[in-house]
Protein backbone atom coordinates (compact mmCIF):
# COMPACT_ATOMS: atom_id res chain seq x y z
CA UNK A 1 0.00 0.00 0.00
CA UNK A 2 2.91 2.38 0.74
CA UNK A 3 4.36 1.75 -2.71
CA UNK A 4 0.99 2.32 -4.42
CA UNK A 5 0.04 5.42 -2.40
CA UNK A 6 1.56 7.98 -4.84
CA UNK A 7 -0.16 6.25 -7.77
CA UNK A 8 -3.56 6.42 -6.07
CA UNK A 9 -3.04 10.03 -5.02
CA UNK A 10 -2.21 11.09 -8.57
CA UNK A 11 -5.17 9.13 -9.96
CA UNK A 12 -7.50 10.82 -7.47
CA UNK A 13 -6.05 14.26 -8.18
CA UNK A 14 -6.34 14.04 -11.97
CA UNK A 15 -9.04 11.48 -12.69
CA UNK A 16 -11.36 9.11 -10.77
CA UNK A 17 -10.85 6.59 -7.95
CA UNK A 18 -13.62 3.94 -7.73
CA UNK A 19 -15.31 3.47 -4.35
CA UNK A 20 -16.28 0.15 -2.72
CA UNK A 21 -19.46 -0.42 -4.76
CA UNK A 22 -18.12 1.04 -8.01
CA UNK A 23 -16.25 -0.31 -11.02
CA UNK A 24 -14.15 2.15 -13.02
CA UNK A 25 -13.99 1.83 -16.82
CA UNK A 26 -11.74 4.16 -18.84
CA UNK A 27 -12.20 4.51 -22.62
CA UNK A 28 -9.16 6.16 -24.21
CA UNK A 29 -9.26 6.92 -27.93
CA UNK A 30 -6.15 7.75 -29.94
CA UNK A 31 -5.72 8.43 -33.65
CA UNK A 32 -5.53 4.80 -34.76
CA UNK A 33 -6.26 2.86 -31.58
CA UNK A 34 -8.82 2.44 -28.81
CA UNK A 35 -8.21 1.32 -25.24
CA UNK A 36 -10.84 -0.24 -22.98
CA UNK A 37 -9.54 -0.33 -19.40
CA UNK A 38 -11.47 -1.99 -16.58
CA UNK A 39 -10.44 -1.98 -12.91
CA UNK A 40 -12.14 -4.77 -10.88
CA UNK A 41 -9.17 -5.12 -8.39
CA UNK A 42 -9.50 -8.93 -8.38
CA UNK A 43 -5.93 -10.06 -9.10
CA UNK A 44 -4.03 -10.93 -12.27
CA UNK A 45 -5.37 -14.47 -12.77
CA UNK A 46 -9.02 -13.42 -12.51
CA UNK A 47 -8.36 -10.45 -14.79
CA UNK A 48 -6.80 -12.69 -17.44
CA UNK A 49 -9.92 -14.85 -17.52
CA UNK A 50 -12.27 -11.84 -17.30
CA UNK A 51 -10.53 -9.99 -20.15
CA UNK A 52 -10.64 -13.06 -22.41
CA UNK A 53 -14.34 -13.51 -21.57
CA UNK A 54 -15.12 -9.84 -22.31
CA UNK A 55 -13.16 -9.93 -25.58
CA UNK A 56 -15.02 -13.06 -26.71
CA UNK A 57 -18.43 -11.60 -25.89
CA UNK A 58 -17.60 -8.32 -27.65
CA UNK A 59 -16.45 -10.27 -30.72
CA UNK A 60 -19.90 -11.90 -30.85
CA UNK A 61 -21.49 -8.43 -31.13
CA UNK A 62 -19.20 -7.29 -33.97
CA UNK A 63 -16.18 -8.81 -35.78
CA UNK A 64 -13.13 -7.35 -34.08
CA UNK A 65 -9.66 -8.31 -32.81
CA UNK A 66 -8.17 -7.41 -29.45
CA UNK A 67 -4.78 -7.31 -27.80
CA UNK A 68 -5.06 -8.02 -24.07
CA UNK A 69 -2.92 -6.84 -21.15
CA UNK A 70 -3.54 -6.98 -17.40
CA UNK A 71 -2.07 -6.52 -13.94
CA UNK A 72 -3.28 -7.07 -10.37
CA UNK A 73 -5.82 -4.24 -10.34
CA UNK A 74 -7.15 -4.07 -13.91
CA UNK A 75 -6.99 -5.13 -17.54
CA UNK A 76 -6.96 -3.62 -21.03
CA UNK A 77 -8.59 -4.56 -24.33
CA UNK A 78 -6.77 -2.80 -27.17
CA UNK A 79 -8.25 -2.57 -30.68
CA UNK A 80 -8.07 -0.38 -33.79
CA UNK A 81 -11.61 1.02 -33.74
CA UNK A 82 -13.82 2.66 -31.08
CA UNK A 83 -16.60 0.68 -29.39
CA UNK A 84 -19.66 2.28 -27.81
CA UNK A 85 -20.10 0.97 -24.29
CA UNK A 86 -22.85 1.85 -21.82
CA UNK A 87 -23.31 0.69 -18.23
CA UNK A 88 -26.03 -1.72 -19.36
CA UNK A 89 -23.82 -3.14 -22.14
CA UNK A 90 -20.99 -3.71 -19.67
CA UNK A 91 -23.33 -5.41 -17.19
CA UNK A 92 -24.32 -7.79 -20.02
CA UNK A 93 -20.67 -8.44 -20.92
CA UNK A 94 -19.92 -9.30 -17.28
CA UNK A 95 -22.96 -11.54 -16.82
CA UNK A 96 -22.62 -15.02 -15.27
CA UNK A 97 -25.09 -16.46 -17.83
CA UNK A 98 -23.54 -19.27 -19.93
CA UNK A 99 -20.28 -18.58 -18.09
CA UNK A 100 -18.63 -22.00 -18.49
CA UNK A 101 -19.54 -22.26 -22.19
CA UNK A 102 -18.27 -18.76 -22.96
CA UNK A 103 -15.13 -19.34 -20.87
CA UNK A 104 -14.24 -22.44 -22.86
CA UNK A 105 -14.77 -20.61 -26.14
CA UNK A 106 -12.76 -17.62 -24.94
CA UNK A 107 -9.90 -19.92 -23.91
CA UNK A 108 -9.90 -21.38 -27.42
CA UNK A 109 -9.33 -17.89 -28.77
CA UNK A 110 -6.68 -16.87 -26.23
CA UNK A 111 -3.11 -17.89 -25.43
CA UNK A 112 -3.88 -19.31 -21.97
CA UNK A 113 -4.36 -22.92 -23.03
CA UNK A 114 -1.47 -22.66 -25.51
CA UNK A 115 0.88 -21.57 -22.71
CA UNK A 116 -0.30 -24.40 -20.45
CA UNK A 117 0.17 -26.84 -23.32
CA UNK A 118 3.85 -25.86 -23.67
CA UNK A 119 4.83 -27.33 -20.29
CA UNK A 120 2.66 -30.39 -20.85
CA UNK A 121 4.19 -30.99 -24.30
CA UNK A 122 7.72 -30.68 -22.89
CA UNK A 123 7.01 -33.18 -20.10
CA UNK A 124 5.25 -35.48 -22.58
CA UNK A 125 8.32 -35.50 -24.85
CA UNK A 126 6.57 -33.86 -27.81
CA UNK A 127 9.04 -30.97 -27.95
CA UNK A 128 12.82 -31.30 -28.18
CA UNK A 129 14.41 -28.93 -25.63
CA UNK A 130 17.89 -29.04 -27.13
CA UNK A 131 21.12 -30.86 -26.37
CA UNK A 132 22.79 -30.62 -22.92
CA UNK A 133 24.23 -27.14 -22.51
CA UNK A 134 22.40 -25.93 -25.61
CA UNK A 135 18.82 -25.59 -24.42
CA UNK A 136 16.37 -23.85 -26.71
CA UNK A 137 15.09 -20.42 -25.71
CA UNK A 138 11.64 -20.18 -24.13
CA UNK A 139 10.23 -18.29 -27.11
CA UNK A 140 11.34 -21.11 -29.45
CA UNK A 141 9.71 -23.73 -27.22
CA UNK A 142 6.54 -21.63 -27.13
CA UNK A 143 6.52 -21.34 -30.95
CA UNK A 144 6.85 -25.13 -31.34
CA UNK A 145 4.17 -25.75 -28.70
CA UNK A 146 1.80 -23.23 -30.30
CA UNK A 147 2.10 -24.99 -33.64
CA UNK A 148 1.38 -28.38 -32.07
CA UNK A 149 -1.48 -26.88 -30.08
CA UNK A 150 -3.15 -25.49 -33.22
CA UNK A 151 -2.77 -28.79 -35.10
CA UNK A 152 -4.22 -30.87 -32.24
CA UNK A 153 -6.99 -28.32 -31.68
CA UNK A 154 -8.04 -28.67 -35.30
CA UNK A 155 -7.50 -32.36 -36.00
CA UNK A 156 -7.45 -34.19 -32.63
CA UNK A 157 -9.68 -32.35 -30.16
CA UNK A 158 -9.90 -35.38 -27.84
CA UNK A 159 -6.10 -35.62 -27.48
CA UNK A 160 -5.26 -36.39 -23.84
CA UNK A 161 -2.50 -33.78 -23.58
CA UNK A 162 -4.70 -31.12 -25.17
CA UNK A 163 -7.53 -31.86 -22.74
CA UNK A 164 -5.06 -31.70 -19.86
CA UNK A 165 -4.05 -28.18 -20.95
CA UNK A 166 -7.67 -27.01 -20.87
CA UNK A 167 -8.22 -28.72 -17.51
CA UNK A 168 -5.23 -26.93 -15.96
CA UNK A 169 -6.39 -23.57 -17.29
CA UNK A 170 -9.86 -23.96 -15.79
CA UNK A 171 -8.76 -25.42 -12.46
CA UNK A 172 -5.50 -23.59 -11.72
CA UNK A 173 -5.38 -20.45 -13.83
CA UNK A 174 -8.92 -19.17 -14.25
CA UNK A 175 -10.10 -19.64 -10.66
CA UNK A 176 -13.66 -20.07 -11.92
CA UNK A 177 -15.21 -19.71 -8.44
CA UNK A 178 -13.44 -16.38 -7.79
CA UNK A 179 -14.29 -15.20 -11.31
CA UNK A 180 -17.99 -15.96 -10.81
CA UNK A 181 -17.99 -14.09 -7.48
CA UNK A 182 -16.24 -11.12 -9.12
CA UNK A 183 -18.81 -11.01 -11.93
CA UNK A 184 -21.64 -11.13 -9.38
CA UNK A 185 -20.06 -8.21 -7.51
CA UNK A 186 -19.86 -6.19 -10.75
CA UNK A 187 -23.57 -6.84 -11.37
CA UNK A 188 -24.34 -5.24 -8.00
CA UNK A 189 -21.95 -2.31 -8.45
CA UNK A 190 -22.26 1.02 -10.22
CA UNK A 191 -20.13 1.19 -13.35
CA UNK A 192 -18.41 4.55 -13.83
CA UNK A 193 -17.39 5.20 -17.45
CA UNK A 194 -14.83 7.96 -18.10
CA UNK A 195 -13.22 9.24 -21.32
CA UNK A 196 -9.69 10.46 -20.47
CA UNK A 197 -7.83 12.45 -23.13
CA UNK A 198 -4.54 10.86 -22.13
CA UNK A 199 -3.19 7.84 -20.25
CA UNK A 200 -4.13 7.84 -16.57
CA UNK A 201 -1.92 6.74 -13.64
CA UNK A 202 -4.02 3.54 -13.43
CA UNK A 203 -3.86 2.81 -17.15
CA UNK A 204 -0.20 3.58 -17.83
CA UNK A 205 1.35 0.41 -16.24
CA UNK A 206 -1.15 -1.85 -18.04
CA UNK A 207 -0.68 -0.17 -21.42
CA UNK A 208 3.11 -0.24 -20.96
CA UNK A 209 2.92 -3.98 -20.26
CA UNK A 210 0.97 -4.46 -23.49
CA UNK A 211 3.64 -2.61 -25.50
CA UNK A 212 5.93 -5.60 -25.15
CA UNK A 213 3.59 -7.89 -27.08
CA UNK A 214 2.17 -7.94 -30.60
CA UNK A 215 4.21 -4.91 -31.70
CA UNK A 216 7.05 -4.64 -34.21
CA UNK A 217 9.50 -1.92 -33.24
CA UNK A 218 13.23 -1.22 -33.44
CA UNK A 219 13.09 0.73 -30.16
CA UNK A 220 13.78 -0.80 -26.77
CA UNK A 221 10.73 -1.13 -24.52
CA UNK A 222 12.31 1.18 -21.91
CA UNK A 223 12.89 3.90 -24.56
CA UNK A 224 9.30 3.68 -25.79
CA UNK A 225 7.96 3.98 -22.22
CA UNK A 226 10.20 7.00 -21.56
CA UNK A 227 8.95 8.63 -24.77
CA UNK A 228 5.32 8.18 -23.68
CA UNK A 229 6.18 9.57 -20.23
CA UNK A 230 7.69 12.68 -21.84
CA UNK A 231 4.57 13.18 -23.96
CA UNK A 232 2.37 12.95 -20.85
CA UNK A 233 4.52 15.42 -18.93
CA UNK A 234 4.30 17.90 -21.82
Amino acid sequence: MKALQPLFQLQQQLFVIPQMQEILVELIQEKKSFHILVYPFEGRLVHEAMSALMAYRLSKIKPISFSIAMNDYGFELFCDEPIELTEQTLKTLFSTSHLLIDLQKSVNGSEMAARAFRDIAVIGGLIFQGYPGQHKKTKHLQASASLLFKVLNEYDVQNVLLQQAYKEVFEKQMEEVRLRMALQRIQQSKIIITYPKQYTPFSFPIIADGLNRNHLSSEKLEDRIKKIQQQLLQ
